[in-house]
């Protein structure tokens, strides 16, 4: 095998592991609304473990050809939804999901798919909110952040409005990552 190519039978193991570990977390998102850490900490486990075995066999692992490209693949798909985590408009493990997507595809590649999940997420809103009959609690909702951050915006303090006491649905953003990831996969917006 020559270095520099990514060795059909490592690729298909790579490609494998991130689909199972998707489909996994997808499930499990779900059926809880909730992300595991245990599924996130198994896919970084895996990534690391099939990029060092890439390497060793010769071949240019899917996240790059450096010993480090997980590790820039893990923070620069952690770094993107970090915002919209302190924002409160998604979860954690949203975030560590992406990161751990980073970890086994690379930053050029976790970037496109960040790109592609933000548009399959707002589309995945939509259907969702027309779906569940919660589009007039979804807009009642957004009002309210629109509010609060205009008003932090002018005076610099948040606003002092009550809490919402009834959110409209709590979206599965998993499915939005495994199809930004696939997307990603498919048609790179970055060359590695």
């Amino acid at each position: 095998m020559t270095i520099g190519f990514l060795c059909p039978s490592i690729a298909i193991m790579i490609h494998t592991l991130l689909a199972v570990m998707l489909l996994t977390v997808v499930i499990a998102d779900l059926r809880s609304r909730r992300i595991p850490n245990t599924l996130v900490l198994t896919g970084l486990v895996l990534a690391f473990i099939a990029h060092t075995i890439a390497l060793a066999s010769g071949s240019v692992p899917l996240a790059g050809s450096t010993w480090w490209a997980p590790l820039a693949g893990l923070l620069t798909g952690l770094l993107p939804l970090m915002p919209l985590y302190f924002l409160h408009a998604t979860g954690a493990g949203d975030v560590k999901l992406m990161g751990m997507v980073g970890a086994f595809v690379g930053a050029p590649t976790v970037l496109s798919a960040v790109l592609y999940t933000l548009v399959a997420g707002g589309l995945l809103s939509l259907v969702f909110m027309l779906g569940r009959g919660v589009a007039a609690q979804t807009l009642a909702n957004v009002r309210f952040l629109l509010t609060d951050w205009a008003l932090r915006a002018s005076s610099g303090q948040g606003a002092r409005l009550a809490p919402l006491q009834t959110t409209a649905a709590r979206l599965p953003y998993a499915v939005a990552i495994a199809l930004g990831t696939g997307a990603a996969l498919l048609w790179p917006l970055a060359t590695p």
